[in-house]
């Protein structure tokens, strides 16, 4: 979880060959000695491959890159394996079920 008093924005890392995804925003409004009130970000930072897609749209990159960030939210199978074993079927399916409603496929045009 990464914290920044300005909004997230998606940035690719040349260097690295990679996009950095801001992911699951939450505006937090914190007051300080005086009783001033700032606003500060708390996010998810998402390392997603970079492969030349477009990132000045959030939602267009994130639906463009469902899978990238489908797999990521998995975890690894033996993650999976795991919550499988130690909290059942309908825990791990409904899991799965979360990811697939909050990266959605991208439809196809024919």
């Amino acid at each position: 979880m990464a914290e920044s008093k300005q909004y997230p924005k998606i940035q690719r890392s040349e260097r690295e060959k990679m996009i950095f995804f801001p992911d699951n925003i939450q505006e937090i409004k914190k007051e300080d000695m005086e009783g001033e009130k700032e606003v500060f970000y708390r996010y998810d930072l998402v390392r997603v491959p970079d492969t030349g897609q477009q990132i000045e749209d959030y939602a267009l990159f994130k639906k463009g890159a469902y899978a990238a960030l489908r797999k990521l939210n998995y975890g690894t199978w033996q993650e999976q394996f795991e919550t499988l074993h130690e909290q059942g079927y309908d825990v791990w399916k409904s899991g799965c079920d979360s990811i697939k409603t909050k990266y959605p496929k991208q439809r196809r045009r024919k």
